[in-house]
């Protein structure tokens, strides 16, 4: 939970994620974490297995969509799809055969979550926030949905992000972007921005040196000292992935 609910944690009876699961659970608390693409998924393995009547039709949409959305339409080009997730979408088109189109889903929520026209740039910051402590210290880490080229053209970008971390307490901030091609194969860019070198130093060698996995970093050029640009040849480490690297750094 967020350090400003962290009163909250003995309260937790279960979890279901995706993901790695950060520090020790309350006593008796249920939990089922796999590396699936979408903690949908294992949502819908909870819910099929439970009383008929739970998956009704807009409850299986919602799920259908979101796994779709998250394994970037089921494609192995992206690197997040799983057998599990493949079973999932099958299992809902099976009960709800009049669930949309998978083609026509993906790219209608597809358009939406890449669409960031009028947004600032706080809100494209907040819209996929991620935030790793490393005691006393803050880092954000941002997903975006333009190329860096595009995001670092952005006016006053600089005072931006100054701002964006000053107002909330974060000494860093790492800009990881995405865009994909027509044969949706992910291509990422990233930035770490700190006013502090010491940090930015740290954060720079960790994820150049990586090796679980390789992010296979190329410098880009970047318009100020505080920014380091790069690269990321290694399209198919996500977020996910690259979260417990700058964990392990701080």
């Amino acid at each position: 939970l967020p350090s400003a609910d962290a009163a909250l944690e003995e309260a937790v009876v279960e979890v279901i994620d995706h993901r790695p699961l950060e520090g020790q659970r309350p006593a008796g608390c249920q939990v089922t974490a796999a590396p699936v693409g979408s903690c949908a998924t294992l949502v819908t393995e909870r819910i099929a297995q439970g009383p008929p009547g739970v998956l009704d039709r807009l409850t299986a949409a919602l799920l259908h969509g979101t796994i779709l959305l998250d394994c970037v339409n089921l494609s192995p080009a992206a690197g997040k799809v799983t057998p599990r997730d493949v079973a999932c979408v099958a299992l809902l088109e099976e009960r709800f055969p009049e669930l949309p189109a998978r083609d026509a889903l993906f790219e209608a929520l597809q358009a939406a979550k890449f669409d960031v026209s009028g947004l600032t740039t706080e809100q494209m910051l907040r819209k996929d926030l991620k935030v790793v402590h490393g005691g006393d210290l803050l880092l954000a880490i941002s997903g975006i949905y333009v190329t860096l080229e595009t995001f670092l053209q952005r006016p006053n970008l600089l005072q931006d992000l100054e701002a964006f971390c000053q107002a909330r307490g974060y000494l860093g901030l790492v800009a990881m972007t995405i865009s994909y091609s027509e044969q949706k194969e992910p291509c990422r860019q990233l930035a770490v921005y700190s006013q502090h070198h010491s940090l930015r130093s740290t954060v720079c060698q960790a994820l150049e040196e990586a090796t679980t996995p390789s992010l296979h970093l190329q410098p880009l050029p970047s318009p100020w000292p505080c920014l380091v640009a790069y690269t990321q040849g290694n399209n198919l480490a996500s977020r996910k992935k690259v979260l417990p690297i700058v964990r392990a750094a701080l």
